[in-house]
């Protein structure tokens, strides 16, 4: 731009003044002024040059004849693009173009007697300084404000001299760079948001890192841009939202993971307390197998032997049977030499052998069959008895004959009588032996019965004492027969008691026999039960190892993620 005050003052300068121009040859040196000083054109290698080496003199000519300088600044303002407008040394305006008016929204006639320095469009500060020091000012970066807009104009100042180089005004241009300006701007807003979407990426990019690798310690929040940008605000903003977005997702994942840490801790005690408890329960129905199997083997061997003693208590009942039918036939015989030796009571006295009986009564039940085979001695003690007391009915009865041969005559009925009464003596014992018989067979019955119970004998000691005497011993035979009838009457009824004692013993035993198989097919039923219990305690021993190798399988993968953050612990989130 002092090229441009140089020219314009340069190029006038001659024809300023019709005093102050001379004639000189193109190789001469002619004095003018130049900036408000005087110099003089100088050849440099042909070539007019001012003093300040900046215009150059082309022609040697002045081309623009009696053009004042206004004339020339007039021209320039109408063909300049640029606003631009004119004062004097004190700040008047006195030119200004059609693009300057436009610029700050004047109309003609407006700045007519207006003073720069009076208005505040723009800063006036810097015309001042020009005019004051007289140096141009270039490519001055300023804005504009014009009925509320903001225009960046790019600002140029250069003072007017006059002919005698004395200051007479300042020329200011004014290029509007706005489109300039907002596209640096928006370069520099971009390059802004770029730099600051990048620092925001890297920090969500180390947030995720953190979280990938199980750390859910972080603190989300979007550092503050430095620019006051509206792009970089908004950015901020949608980065902040994505933060608190980001940040809720992280604290519910944390507080998840605590809570599944925490449920993982109680799973795993609680899978091995049931691991405990599957193990004892276990033992225990193994045990209780044991024992049920061991009840059951004892049922079955009390039931097996139950069977043997009902069939060993009925063989028993028909032995019982038959000799109350012998009894019955052993009285009527003994009813009948009764009778016969009350024919003979006026000849003969009968003898009687005197027998005591002494028999125990059983504790139990279950006793009295050892009670019947202690009768059943008893018995046939009483059929030796019997046996006894024919062979010395008998024996009187040889006798009687004997006394009768000796009598001669008068004794023959007596002879009939003895004959008559070792006839019964016979018979007496033959059904003694026949009793002897069946009661060994008895006997042998109770024997098998009572193997396992305690066995007692009883001694029935009897005592016969014979008289001398036919008469004597006629009436010991018929004491003796009648108290053999009342004895096999004794036995008839005891045969009839034992009868029914071992009927109710059949009974008991039946009853036994029955309860032993029900508590045999129960124990088979608990058996299977105890099996399938033990089938079904087993799987759940498998499953409860299962879930605490899954429990801990998670305690390990949680144990990836950092969940403790100040104030609070990693179960923190646990209810």
């Amino acid at each position: 731009m002092r090229n441009l005050v140089t020219g314009l003052v340069g190029l006038t300068g001659p024809a300023a003044s019709a005093d102050s121009s001379t004639e000189s040859g193109p190789n001469e040196t002619e004095e003018t002024t130049v900036g408000g000083h005087t110099g003089n054109w100088e050849d440099v290698d042909g070539a007019l040059v001012d003093p300040t080496g900046d215009v150059e003199r082309v022609s040697a000519e002045t081309p623009f004849g009696e053009a004042t300088a206004e004339s020339i600044i007039v021209s320039y303002l109408q063909g300049s693009t640029d606003p631009i407008f004119v004062i004097d040394a004190e700040g008047n305006f006195t030119h200004s173009n059609a693009e300057c008016r436009d610029l700050f929204g004047r109309v003609p006639g407006e700045l007519l007697e207006k003073n720069l320095f009076d208005l505040d469009e723009a800063d006036n500060s810097v015309m001042k300084e020009v005019l004051e020091t007289e140096e141009s000012i270039q490519n001055l970066e300023g804005v504009v404000e014009v009925d509320g807009e903001t225009i960046y104009v790019s600002r140029t100042f250069f003072p007017l001299f006059d002919a005698d180089g004395e200051l007479t005004g300042a020329i200011e241009i004014n290029r509007n760079v706005s489109e300039r300006v907002e596209a640096v701007n928006r370069q520099e807003t971009l390059e802004q948001y770029q730099a600051y979407q990048q620092e925001v990426v890297e920090s969500f990019q180390g947030w995720m890192d953190r979280l990938s690798d199980g750390d859910f310690t972080i603190d989300p929040t979007v550092p503050e841009p430095e620019g006051d940008s509206e792009e970089v605000q908004e950015a901020y903003d949608r980065f902040s939202t994505m933060a608190a977005d980001l940040s809720t997702a992280v604290d519910a994942i944390h507080d998840a993971l605590a809570e599944v840490r925490h449920n993982s801790a109680q799973l795993s005690e609680i899978s091995d307390t049931l691991v405990d408890a599957a193990e004892e329960t276990s033992s225990a129905t193994v045990e209780i197998d044991r024992a049920s199997r061991a009840v059951d083997s004892k049922t079955s061997e009390q039931a097996e032997q139950a069977a043997v003693a009902e069939e060993n208590v009925s063989n028993l009942s028909a032995a019982i049977e038959e000799i109350t039918a012998n009894a019955g036939t052993i009285e009527q015989r003994a009813s009948e030499a009764s009778d016969r030796t009350d024919q003979g009571a006026t000849d003969a006295e009968t003898a009687l052998e005197r027998m005591a009986e002494s028999m125990s009564a059983s504790e139990e039940t279950v006793t009295k069959i050892q009670t019947l085979q202690e009768r059943m001695g008893t018995i046939g003690e009483m059929a030796e008895l019997v046996g006894d007391i024919a062979d010395q009915t008998n024996l009187l009865a040889v006798n009687a004959n004997i006394e009768a041969a000796r009598a001669d005559g008068t004794g023959d009925r007596f002879a009939v009588v003895a004959q008559e009464i070792k006839r019964l003596a016979d018979e007496s014992k033959e059904t003694a032996e026949g009793i002897s018989s069946d009661l060994e067979g008895i006997q042998s019955d109770v024997a098998d019965t009572v193997e396992t119970v305690e066995r007692s004998n009883s001694t029935i000691e009897t005592s016969a004492e014979a008289v001398d005497g036919i008469v004597d011993h006629i009436d010991e035979i018929d004491d003796a027969v009648r108290e053999t009838d009342q004895g096999i009457q004794n036995i008839a009824r005891a045969a009839e008691d034992q009868a029914a004692d071992a009927q109710a013993v059949q009974d008991i035993v039946t009853d036994l026999s029955e309860r032993s198989a029900e508590i045999d097919d129960r124990m088979d039923a608990v058996s299977t039960n105890i099996d399938q219990q033990t089938e079904t305690i087993d799987r759940m021993a498998e499953i409860s190892e299962s879930i605490d190798e899954m429990a801990a399988e998670m305690e390990t993968r949680l144990d990836r993620f950092d969940l403790e953050t100040a104030g609070s612990g990693p179960d923190s989130a646990a209810p």
